[in-house]
């Protein structure tokens, strides 16, 4: 959340937030870096609360790998190499982040691998003026910089079986003060857990609960829950509940075998929903490697 300091402190989204957050995990989690043998791409777009004046719109693309060392060895740490673009709209304020990312997959044990991978990239968030309607002269808007760009970090780690995950992340950590734009304006850090298991037969049908609990000062937690039904990693569909704000139905499905397309339409079940209509994502997901390859240590129910 973003303080504003006006008259009183307003508060603005300041990072996205997806309903397909598990098929996103790198695009969340740099953590996640390198768990494909193959290289794997996102592109996606969202537009939250549709018809509400200054809805949130975010668009995203991000691409990940694994360089495994050549060495026949049963536990060997892997690497994680990524970067990642995204671009977000609300209201009269806009940002863009780049950033690259690196993760090192330590095994545990034959069955367990903990990772650990941060983001370091930059940041340029924009104020359009214009867009901002005040009853008086406000020093705060009039001498607030258009734009400006700083530096960002966000670690995070990735517990991983073939049947379960946990991991959390830390983003903005610096919590960069942000000179030239309002008064006291900061990023805040905002705390993300995942956690998820899957249950059945991955080649036939099985079930995925997951659930992300996303923590960030003064203001209150959000937790999403979802449940993911597959079949024969070819479609799955499920549902999503985000406490105090939406109900979300998922598809995701699998096409030309490097291909998946993954929707969620997210009803809206907070006030918001007296001045706006509901939210659409979509998500298109590249593999370097086929469908039909041999399955790796990812849980690929989860993440295909």
């Amino acid at each position: 959340m973003l303080p504003l300091a006006f008259p009183i402190v307003a508060m603005s989204q300041q990072i996205p937030q997806y309903s397909h957050f598990l098929f996103n995990s790198f695009g969340i989690n740099p953590a996640t870096a390198g768990m494909k043998k193959c290289l794997d791409m996102r592109f996606g777009y969202r537009t939250q609360w549709v018809g509400f004046d200054g809805n949130p719109k975010t668009g995203f693309a991000n691409i990940n790998g694994s360089i495994k060392s050549k060495k026949k060895q049963t536990l060997t740490v892997k690497h994680g190499f990524g970067a990642s673009v995204v671009t977000d709209e609300t209201g009269p304020t806009s940002f863009t982040t780049v950033s690259g990312a690196y993760a090192i997959h330590l095994p545990l044990s034959r069955k367990t691998t903990l990772s650990f991978g941060t983001y370091i990239g930059v940041i340029q968030y924009r104020l359009d003026a214009s867009k901002l309607r005040t009853q008086f002269a406000d020093p705060a808007i009039s001498n607030s910089s258009s734009s400006f760009i700083f530096p960002d970090i966000s670690p995070g780690f990735w517990l991983y079986t073939k049947k379960g995950f946990f991991g959390g992340t830390l983003t903005h950590a610096l919590a960069n003060t942000i000179d030239g734009f309002g008064y006291n304006s900061t990023l805040a850090r905002h705390y993300n857990f995942t956690a998820g298991r899957i249950w059945g037969d991955v080649d036939y049908i099985s079930y995925v609960p997951a659930a992300q609990l996303k923590l960030v000062a003064n203001s209150r937690p959000a937790l999403d829950i979802s449940l993911l039904a597959d079949y024969k990693q070819s479609i799955a569909i499920g549902l999503l509940y985000r406490s105090s704000d939406a109900v979300a139905g998922l598809l995701k499905v699998n096409f030309l075998q490097y291909f998946t397309l993954a929707y969620a339409y997210d009803f809206t079940t907070s006030k918001v929903k007296l001045g706006s209509s509901n939210t659409h994502e979509i998500i298109l997901g590249i593999s370097a490697c086929p469908k039909t390859a041999k399955r790796s240590m990812v849980p690929c129910g989860a993440y295909n």
